[in-house]
């Protein structure tokens, strides 16, 4: 299908609160919107949400890039997808990641399919997936407070940032959440903020609750396997990898080698066909996968949503998929997905996404003024 216009604007998406994790603390997502054109009219829309910690990326970088791109080149080669491969060094994955999804999106529109058809599915679809709610490095009484809501809302399950500069504040925070959601299946969020002997000690600490934590993700630092395996070999809480792992290589080795149990997908560390190379590749491994998020719209949620069907339940048993209800998007996109309590569905009827934003012209012309 002939691309006739690829547009990106910045796009800067306050937070319902400062969200803190090990790595930074967010007040503002700054993100970037994508825009494909189709020679037809027909248009798809993409959301990138650059994680400096994790790729690298900027706002002002990916949007650089993005501008960069020779649409001739694009359409020469026959598909987007074929373009993007042929030119993976080149493009940031924020930036290429956002692109194939616009793309996409508007592909399926033309054909009046779901999003997730394009992708193939594993199995029939399941379009309703039951997600987790994240809770900040927050003081304990907070966590409590927060917890006791979610729980109230609907969520069986909670994900707990840990991996701040206090310990005894980590394993309160903790206490907390599981004394005030009784009934809640508890998943830990290290972002990298552990050596491998304190994420032992820390879990550990909490062995009381063992049975209630589901799983401890990326407690160690990216790039130091043996520092997860060896978290790994010491606790029969599973170990997923987050950070470490950007492509189906790298899943592979990881489950295989001992050194995680899981892997978190997301669209801020790689593009959709990448995501489904990496979800196969952990499940021909032997492992499972989570699919997360960063501070990211109900476009890019949708969108992610989308793609965790394709891959299916026996996949990705697991979602961590609550950015848009971190950030405040109410007056910035509309459709996509629908969501009760923590049940996630999309509308198997509806072409594309079945979210766009609804303004992007105005934003793109307060960039370039």
């Amino acid at each position: 299908m002939q691309i006739l216009a690829i547009d990106a604007c910045a796009f800067d998406v306050p937070m319902r609160a400062p969200y803190r994790s090990a790595r930074r603390v967010t007040t503002t997502a700054r993100n970037v919107l994508v825009r494909v054109t189709l020679a037809d009219g027909t248009v798809g829309f993409g959301e990138s949400a650059p994680a400096t910690y994790v790729t690298g990326e900027t706002q002002e970088s990916v949007l650089a890039c993005l501008r960069r791109i020779d649409l001739s080149a694009v359409n020469a080669s026959g598909a987007v997808e074929e373009f993007l491969r042929a030119n993976e060094r080149t493009i940031s994955v924020g930036a290429r990641s956002a692109l194939l999804v616009a793309a996409l999106d508007a592909q399926a529109r033309v054909l009046g399919v779901p999003f997730y058809v394009l992708l193939g599915t594993h199995g029939a679809p399941v379009t309703q997936r039951v997600t987790d709610l994240s809770l900040p490095i927050l003081l304990s009484a907070e966590a409590a407070v927060r917890a006791a809501e979610a729980a109230r809302d609907g969520f069986a399950c909670l994900k707990i940032k840990v991996g701040g500069t206090d310990r005894t504040e980590d394993i309160s925070r903790v206490r907390a959440v599981a004394a005030a959601a009784p009934h809640a299946t508890l998943r830990l969020d290290g972002n990298q903020g552990f050596t491998g002997e304190e994420a032992v000690s820390f879990l550990d600490e909490l062995a009381d609750l063992q049975t209630r934590i589901e799983l401890f993700e990326q407690p160690t630092p990216a790039g130091d396997e043996a520092a997860m395996a060896f978290v790994s070999a010491r606790t029969a809480t599973p170990v997923f990898a987050d950070e470490s792992v950007h492509g189906p290589e790298d899943a592979r080795r990881l489950i295989a080698g001992g050194v995680c149990r899981g892997v978190v997908l997301k669209l801020a560390k790689s593009d959709p066909l990448t995501i489904m190379d990496i979800g196969r590749a952990v499940h021909d491994a032997g492992g499972v996968c989570l699919f997360g998020c960063m501070m990211e719209t109900r476009l890019a949620v949708t969108a992610a949503l989308h793609i965790a069907v394709a891959l299916g339940p026996e996949i990705v048993p697991m979602l961590d998929l609550d950015g848009h209800l971190l950030v405040d998007d109410a007056a910035l996109i509309e459709g996509g997905l629908a969501q009760r309590g923590d049940m996630l569905s999309i509308d198997p009827t509806r072409a594309g996404l079945g979210a766009r934003p609804i303004r992007f012209l105005a934003l793109r012309q307060a960039v370039e003024a």
